[in-house]
């Protein structure tokens, strides 16, 4: 180990004489010395963390020396907000009071984060901000209008509500409606500011989103505008990193697109290509429609030329040309010729988009038709392959790219990661000792009298066998489940059970996590989003009852496109993704040295079908059984030998 990771991490060293019990912890230390050697060597690295390990101390500790000792920038990118703002608000302000080396950090997130000065005057100047609503958007937007007073930062986590999307989107923009250092307001931007903010920060933490958005206008215009030049790099919560990178290189054109632009012709005086885009834009969005519902439509789009769309694209077309002109022409404003470049430059956008969509143009990705809950239609696509993109324009140019999550292995190695994110072949490897004895404090239980996923008794069986579980436990039971329909189902047969019982849904995912906490002996049953992030240690979470093997949908057009490509596409991309995404279900189960719980899944292919030994291979060593009766006779032993 490094010297100086002595020091921090072991016994009488810097933890030891600042923070009483403490302990080293071997996988912690294991993932700090990979990180320190991948940015001491120039390499990259992979490094599995699981919970309990302390990855983000692991990870910061190193970044924190090289930044400060050696004069790097270090960015650090995760996928959700909790985890960022752990880093900003515990890990980092911790170590900035207890290391010895001098340093700073800033989070640096999306420009729709911030509020715009120029979005909410024009909102206002539209008499969008009092409508006479008389409900919640009203009253969220008197909250903002007053708020804008006040701060001092402009960073939408400080509202003490979760702005609606309506009321949010009058007082936002994002990085394409930007008008950039055209604004009228660039000086006193908020995001800009963060900005600033960032480049004099040793440390910076953003999410994933706006690091692919720094790789776009990287590769168009060669410079660093999004974030500040880096020159080392952490992506925690990497196994999430290919599919956002799908979604952000890819694009979405809706009726609104066309007709935002629209209403931006109108107001700039252009009326006759206004109306003739107003004209244009709903047929087209209904033979779209149409044709969504036809037999010759199946999961994505196959057809190039299913729909003309060379009049909205024409007219999206004059429309650009006309704003490009009115920037040339004398006697305009600065606000003038500023809007028109932002026409100009969406409009152009939103043709090619359009374009692109209809021929289905680019070979590496996959084009299909949304449907919103209001049956309303939108052209989206994405890249099938994002490997080869980042290797280029990340991994090449990026002196050391470290890659951590609790889950980033299959079957005890990374190829699948490697594959999907294009890490190189020589990057370092560590998967880290996990400091949970899962032998002791957790039970798998694979019932055997439960039919299969997709037998037509299977809701009614999982309802059954949640009630016994429920039963078993005392309540103290979060139910993660593959889709709404089958939570829905479960959910009306269990909610009176003498247990409370919290669905997904019916309040804010963060409400409903601290209710669960709090609340011991209650019930919570949830779908995608409770398979990641909630941390319910001691207790409170004594049973984990998981529907079925998470396996990616079939009807996903990526999904789709790859099964096309690859013959074993089974193999080698759906069970990796749903090993994946079972493990991160799992893993909200053990969170700390003292709980005890038992998982029990209701999909009975774990045990009985051949690529069921992959799943089992990815977990941690535990008891296992195939009877629901186990449950109160280990729970019982296992209090018992804690209690000895």
């Amino acid at each position: 180990m490094s010297d100086y990771l002595s020091e921090v991490f072991g016994d009488g060293g810097i933890f030891a004489s600042r923070f009483p019990g403490y302990e080293p912890r071997p996988g912690q230390v294991a993932l700090a010395r990979m990180v320190d050697e991948a940015m001491s060597g120039g390499r990259h690295a992979l490094g599995e963390g699981p919970c309990g390990t302390g990855k983000g101390v692991a990870y910061c500790v190193p970044a924190i020396h090289h930044a400060v000792k050696h004069g790097k920038r270090v960015v650090i990118a995760t996928a959700n907000i909790a985890l960022q703002e752990q880093l900003v608000t515990k890990d980092l302000p911790t170590l900035k009071e207890v290391l010895p080396w001098d340093f700073d950090f800033a989070l640096l997130k999306g420009r729709n984060n911030f509020l715009c000065l120029d979005r909410l005057r024009e909102s206002e100047a539209r008499g969008e901000l009092a409508l006479g609503y008389g409900d919640e958007l009203e009253e969220q937007l008197k909250h903002i209008v007053a708020w804008e007073r006040e701060t001092e930062t402009g960073d939408k986590s400080e509202l003490p509500f979760v702005p609606l999307y309506k009321a949010w989107a009058k007082a936002s923009v994002g990085s394409e409606e930007c008008k950039r250092d055209g604004c009228a307001f660039y000086e006193s931007c908020y995001a800009e500011r963060a900005k600033a903010i960032a480049a004099d920060a040793n440390i910076v933490v953003t999410n994933f989103h706006m690091l692919f958005a720094h790789l776009a206008v990287r590769r168009e215009t060669g410079r660093d505008l999004v974030l500040p030049s880096f020159d080392l790099l952490i992506l925690d919560e990497a196994h999430e990193a290919a599919e956002i990178a799908r979604e952000f290189f890819g694009f979405t054109v809706s009726r609104f697109t066309v007709t935002r632009l629209a209403q931006a012709a109108a107001e700039e005086g252009w009326g006759g290509i206004a109306r003739r885009l107003r004209d244009e834009v709903d047929p087209l969005f209904r033979r779209i429609t149409a044709y969504e519902r036809s037999a010759n439509y199946s999961k994505r789009l196959r057809e190039p030329g299913f729909v003309d769309v060379g009049a909205v694209v024409g007219h999206l077309d004059t429309l650009s040309d006309l704003a490009s002109e009115r920037t040339d022409e004398p006697g305009r404003s600065r606000d003038e010729k500023n809007a028109a470049c932002n026409i100009a430059r969406l409009s152009s956008l939103a043709a090619a988009r359009l374009k692109e969509a209809a021929g289905q143009s680019d070979p590496n990705k996959v084009y299909w038709i949304e449907m919103d809950p209001k049956g309303r239609p939108k052209l989206r696509a994405k890249p099938i392959d994002v490997s080869e993109r980042l290797r280029e324009e990340l991994f090449a140019v990026t002196d050391s790219v470290s890659l951590v999550s609790a889950t980033l292995t299959t079957g005890g190695n990374f190829n699948f990661c490697r594959a999907e994110v294009g890490v190189p072949d020589d990057a370092i490897e560590v998967i880290a000792e996990s400091p949970f004895d899962f032998s002791t404090q957790s039970l798998l239980v694979v019932p055997d009298n439960v039919p299969g996923p997709n037998e037509p008794g299977f809701p009614t069986a999982v309802s059954r066998t949640l009630k016994q579980v429920i039963h078993a436990c005392d309540g103290r039971t979060l139910g993660l489940f593959t889709s709404y329909r089958v939570l829905n189902a479960v959910y009306d047969q269990v909610r009176h059970n003498g247990h409370r019982v919290l669905r997904q849904g019916d309040l804010p995912r963060t409400e409903l996590s601290r209710i669960f906490k709090e609340d011991v002996g209650s019930v919570l049953l949830g779908t995608e989003s409770f398979w990641t992030g909630i941390d319910v240690k001691g207790e409170a979470l004594t049973a984990l009852v998981i529907d079925k093997l998470p396996f990616p949908h079939p009807d996903d057009p990526v999904v789709s496109a790859i099964r096309d490509r690859d013959p074993r596409a089974f193999a080698n991309y759906l069970v990796p993704r749903a090993i994946i995404a079972f493990r991160q279900g799992v893993g909200r189960l053990i969170r700390s040295r003292d709980d005890i719980g038992v998982i029990v899944l209701m999909d009975r292919r774990i045990a009985e079908k051949s690529y069921g030994r992959r799943f089992l291979a990815s977990l941690p060593w535990m008891q296992s059984s195939r009877r629901l009766d186990s449950i109160p006779r280990f729970l019982k032993e296992a209090a018992d030998a804690r209690a000895r």
